[in-house]
C-alpha cells in the first residue's frame, strides 16, 4: 500500500570534518544527544541511496551552480543495503529557499519506481487523491521538465536527536559513493567516491541553534559551506562539468 504524503520544513547547515576527527565529535555531541532509534537498531550506520533525476541540459544542476536561490530537485530514496520489488521507496522533492529547507515525499514500492512504472504509479496517485497540492507538483515538475534519473548516490549515516529536543537533528555521512544510473536496481559499472577522508556534517533544526551547539562548531572550527551531494558528485562522474572550483580534500 502506497504511503500518505509527508511534509516537513526546517533549516540545514552542512559542514565538513576529517575522518578522524569524527569520533572526537560525537563524544562532542553525546552529553547532549542521543543516537536516533535506526542507529540503536543497526550496526553504527544505515545505508542511504538516492536516485536524482533531471533534465536533459542538466537544469537542477545549473540552479546549483548559479546560486539560484529559490531551487528544487526531484529524487527517489530507500533505506539499506537490498532492495527487492517490495522495498518502500519515496518520491522526495526537496526544496531551497536561501536558508530554509522544503521536503515533500510520497512512499511508493521499489517495483513502481522505474521507468513507465514510476509514471504510471504517480498518475494513478494523482488520479486517486486529485487535491493533493504535493502530487499534482510532482507530476507537473517532472514532466514539464522531461526529468530522467542521472546519478545515484549512497553513503553510510550516522545519526543523533537533541535529548531536550528531539527536532533537533544531526546526521554524519561517510563513504559517500556516486555512478552514473537510469533506475534504482541497476548496478553501478562506474563508482567515484566523494571526499574519501572527510565526513559531511549536517545540522537540522526548526527554530535557533542550542548555546551547546555553537561551543562545539568553535571547538572544531567548523565553518557552514554550501555543498550538495548531487552537484559535487556530478562534477566527479561527468568530468565536463568539472569547472574547477575548489574541491576540499583532507
Amino acid at each position: 500500500m502506497t504511503k500518505p504524503t509527508l511534509h516537513f520544513q526546517r533549516f540545514e547547515f552542512k559542514y565538513f570534518l576529517p575522518r578522524h576527527l569524527a569520533k572526537q565529535l560525537v563524544a562532542a555531541l553525546l552529553p547532549h544527544m542521543e543516537w536516533d532509534p535506526y542507529i540503536k537498531q543497526s550496526q553504527g550506520f544505515y545505508r542511504v541511496n538516492s536516485l536524482y533525476f533531471d533534465s536533459p541540459d542538466y537544469a537542477c544542476f545549473w540552479d546549483k551552480e548559479a546560486g539560484v536561490a529559490d531551487r528544487k530537485k526531484l529524487r527517489l530514496r530507500y533505506y539499506g543495503e537490498s532492495l527487492t520489488p517490495e522495498t518502500p521507496v519515496f518520491a522526495e522533492i526537496k526544496r531551497k529557499q536561501d536558508a530554509l529547507i522544503i521536503k515533500d515525499r510520497v512512499g511508493l514500492l521499489a517495483k513502481d519506481s522505474s521507468g513507465h512504472a514510476l509514471q504510471r504509479k504517480l498518475n494513478q496517485l494523482l488520479y486517486e487523491q486529485k487535491n493533493n497540492e504535493f502530487l499534482r507538483e510532482l507530476v507537473w515538475f517532472k514532466n514539464r521538465n522531461a526529468l530522467r534519473p542521472k546519478l545515484m548516490i549512497a553513503y553510510d549515516r550516522q545519526a543523533l536527536l537533541g535529548k531536550r529536543d528531539k527536532s533537533f537533528r544531526v546526521t554524519i555521512d561517510e563513504n559517500i559513493r556516486a555512478s552514473l544510473a537510469t533506475d534504482l536496481t541497476q548496478k553501478p559499472h562506474f563508482e567515484r567516491r566523494i571526499y574519501p577522508n572527510g565526513v559531511v556534517f549536517e545540522v537540522k533544526y526548526y527554530n535557533i541553534l542550542p548555546a551547546w551547539f555553537h561551543r562545539v562548531l568553535q571547538t572544531f572550527q567548523l565553518q557552514r559551506l554550501a555543498y550538495s551531494k548531487y552537484s559535487n558528485s556530478l562534477r566527479l562522474v561527468i568530468p565536463e562539468f568539472n569547472d574547477n572550483n575548489y574541491q576540499l580534500t583532507y
